[in-house]
């Protein structure tokens, strides 16, 4: 019987071994490999085998050798922890893979009980892993900034990046660990805010100035410059962020008072003393005073001199958390090159405005004098609008003679640049005007370009996460989208394509010319449609008291404003090549020409690339974009490119219409076939990741719509887009106007 039961367990384990190689074709991992992980497999009980093996589907595409990590620490894992709990260690390994790395994950399977087991039984060490998905969106929306998290053993920032540690576990209450991360992520963004980077961070890297050299002992002055900041930064947060620091309080007193002394604890208790002042109240409104206008390296010599009398040393622990590391020459870089990408942009979008606008009025820019008048008003609206009191307000700027609109991302841009540097170098200016077509000087401007040239190229990469339905979560940053533009292209395309729908194309016109309107109820009118129940009232209490009651006691239904912004996501896949392009192109000139009459705010992007670190968008008109001659080649520059990963372009536009103005903000996809992509981005995981992406839209206020013309889309497109949210064009011929019909009767 003994035999039979061994015979049995041969037969399962080799069944299981071959049904390892076909979960993870088309790859071919090395059999001693295999043999090795089975041989440690053998001795669990083959339906433990089994849930081990459910999860190789997950983790082989991630990493190979992963996932022989993983199975050759999934039996310690279920010595430890029941077979139900497999998937969600899984979950956690490849989070943690995805932000450290193979050798992070390894040392997260390696102790079990300490990362796995510990949090859920809610022991107390919390780890920046477990606490990032909740600290980022957080610290974004309060400092308005792109931050992004990495681990260090001291906190500190780079002004792009926010280094936390790894671990905490300082307090035995895992909730104070977790508002501990809280405080020290809200202490950096207020370094920042503070300004001390900017200050000294450029000129550090570059090998300027250090002024800690000037002192005889560099830690103490170091410590000192800290603590000199935390004491500004803690009361700014008390303003700032007052339920927070309600919060936090206790906790970094307890830190505070970790401080430990050496020798004497002169400096010791001088140090407790100077760091719980803000935060006992005490000098407060001095501190407030001084506010950001008195520099703490001003101060520093001062304070310095104080503490240099007093005898002994310390140590300051866990206190240290709360100081910070101030690393100018690491900082220094990170600004540099932040500076370095908004010129570019900046002369790019300013040339590009400055361009639309001799188009539109060549007289105004035809000599030197009306150019530099020109770019002295445009200026001067730029800094209007980013003036520091109109901070958050989002309005239209309009030049008074043109008409024409100043782009929302080139006043948010020269708003960031004004904020670091106090106004707009004239060099970014001169630059703008030499690739536009003249200066405030022509020969200064000739001078600034060929001294610090400028790069066409404005390119900017974004990360994505994208969703993994086999473990039911996002793989963080999984994806970099790169948004391009189009280069324009000479063509007779568009001219074609007005002479070939020339009949079509004036009766849409017409048919758009009458939804220029929305329904708005005007109130207090003599007549109307219905009662205003509030004029009413105010109309009878007006007659009881003995005044003369108004007449303007109606609401009036009228038509006269339209708000609604569009984007249009255009596939540029391999598979378009031939007359689906050119159906694509011919349709994008008819929807163009037709939302010129209606005056919807509209952008048309095109979409494609290979694998998940090259994921490509393609500008061709941004909404606030006038449309003419450069847009129309861009139109006509339409090509077939590589695959179909739709996830980061619906992503990226719909952070791009939560940013819009729109009360009516749609998304229009315009594809040939389902989503797929050169690596495993393809079937069902390619369709769920799509389908995700749209219900993230459409729970912001995002309305997604897909149009196709592949036959089969009736199998996938109702579970990605909704039943009634996509249109198949049989007749790829009819698709230019069918698609401007569409987007009447969605927007009518």
């Amino acid at each position: 019987m003994k035999w039979f039961f061994l015979f049995f367990e041969m037969i399962e384990l080799r069944e299981q071994k071959e049904r390892f190689y076909a979960s993870v074709l088309p790859a071919r991992p090395n059999e001693w490999e295999v043999d090795e992980v089975f041989e440690q497999l053998a001795g669990l009980p083959g339906e433990l085998r089994e849930v081990l093996l459910s999860q190789v589907g997950i983790i082989w595409p991630v990493s190979h050798s992963l996932c022989f990590a993983y199975l050759t620490e999934g039996m310690s894992a279920l010595r430890l922890f029941s077979a139900e709990l497999i998937p969600e260690w899984v979950r956690q390994i490849l989070g943690v893979y995805e932000k450290k790395g193979l050798v992070g994950a390894r040392e997260f399977t390696a102790d079990i009980d300490k990362n796995f087991l510990g949090p859920m039984r809610g022991e107390a060490g919390v780890g920046l892993t477990e606490v990032s998905s909740i600290l980022l969106p957080y610290i974004r929306g309060v400092s308005g900034l792109h931050l992004h998290f990495d681990s260090a053993v001291t906190p500190g920032t780079d002004t792009r990046t926010i280094y936390l540690p790894e671990y905490i576990d300082q307090f035995p209450e895992r909730d104070k660990n977790v508002l501990l991360y809280k405080v020290l992520v809200s202490l950096q963004w207020g370094q920042l805010a503070s300004g001390i980077y900017k200050e000294l961070a450029a000129d550090m890297g570059c090998g300027g100035r250090d002024p800690l050299k000037l002192f005889p002992d560099r830690k103490l002055a170091g410590d000192l410059l800290a603590a000199l900041q935390f004491r500004k930064v803690y009361v700014f947060l008390a303003a700032e962020l007052p339920g927070l620091i309600r919060q936090g309080r206790a906790l970094c007193i307890q830190l505070i008072q970790k401080i430990t002394p050496q020798i004497s604890g002169e400096r010791c208790s001088a140090l407790q003393d100077f760091l719980l002042q803000p935060i006992a109240g005490q000098n407060v409104n001095r501190l407030q005073a001084t506010g950001w206008g008195t520099s703490s390296l001003d101060l520093l010599p001062e304070v310095y001199a104080d503490f240099w009398k007093l005898g002994g040393s310390y140590q300051l622990g866990p206190a240290g958390l709360l100081l910070g590391e101030l690393d100018f020459p690491r900082a220094g870089k990170a600004i540099r090159l932040r500076r370095k990408e908004e010129k570019q942009q900046f002369v790019a979008m300013f040339a590009d405005f400055l361009g639309a606008k001799k188009k539109k009025r060549p007289d105004s820019v035809n000599q030197e004098g009306n150019m530099a008048a020109s770019l002295a008003n445009v200026l001067t609206l730029l800094q209007q609008a980013s003036a520091p009191d109109r901070a958050g307000e989002k309005q239209q700027i309009l030049l008074d003679n043109d008409g024409m609109q100043i782009p929302e991302a080139l006043v948010a841009l020269a708003k960031n640049i004004m904020s670091d540097f106090g106004s707009l170098p004239q060099a970014y200016v001169q630059a703008a005007a030499g690739i536009a077509g003249g200066g405030f000087h022509s020969r200064e401007s000739e001078a600034s370009l060929e001294t610090t040239p400028v790069p066409f190229s404005t390119n900017k990469t974004y990360s994505y996460d994208e969703w993994d339905f086999r473990r039911g979560g996002y793989r963080a940053d999984w994806c970099t989208l790169e948004e391009k533009s189009l280069s324009p292209v000479r063509s007779g395309f568009v001219a074609a394509t007005l002479g070939k729908y020339g009949s079509s194309l004036k009766k849409l016109r017409r048919q758009f010319e009458m939804l220029r309107t929305t329904d708005r109820v005007v109130r207090r009118q003599r007549e109307g449609d219905d009662i205003d129940l509030d004029a009413l009232i105010e109309a009878l209490g007006d007659y009881r008291a003995g005044f003369i009651p108004s007449d303007r006691l109606f609401t009036r239904l009228l038509r006269d404003e339209r708000n609604i912004t569009a984007m249009f996501l255009v596939d540029m896949s391999s598979s378009t090549e031939g007359w689906v392009s050119v159906a694509l192109k011919e349709t994008l000139v008819l929807l163009a020409e037709a939302l010129e009459m209606v005056g919807d705010r509209y952008g048309i992007y095109g979409f494609s690339g290979m694998r998940r670190s090259r994921s490509e968008l393609f500008h061709i008109k941004h909404p606030e974009e006038p449309y003419g001659s450069v847009v129309q080649q861009r139109i006509a520059a339409i090509a077939p490119k590589d695959y179909t990963r739709m996830g980061p372009p619906i992503r990226h536009l719909t952070k791009k219409l939560l940013e819009s103005q729109g009360k009516i903000r749609l998304l229009i996809v315009v594809s040939d076939g389902k989503p797929e992509d050169y690596d495993d981005y393809k079937g069902q995981y390619a369709i769920e990741d799509t389908r995700k992406a749209l219900l993230e839209a459409k729970g912001v206020g995002v309305h997604p719509f897909c149009i196709t013309i592949d036959k089969s889309a009736h199998e996938y497109l109702a579970h990605m887009f909704g039943r009634r949210n996509y249109i198949f064009v049989n007749d790829v011929n009819s698709l230019p106007v069918k698609m401007v019909h569409m987007y009447r009767l969605l927007t009518s």
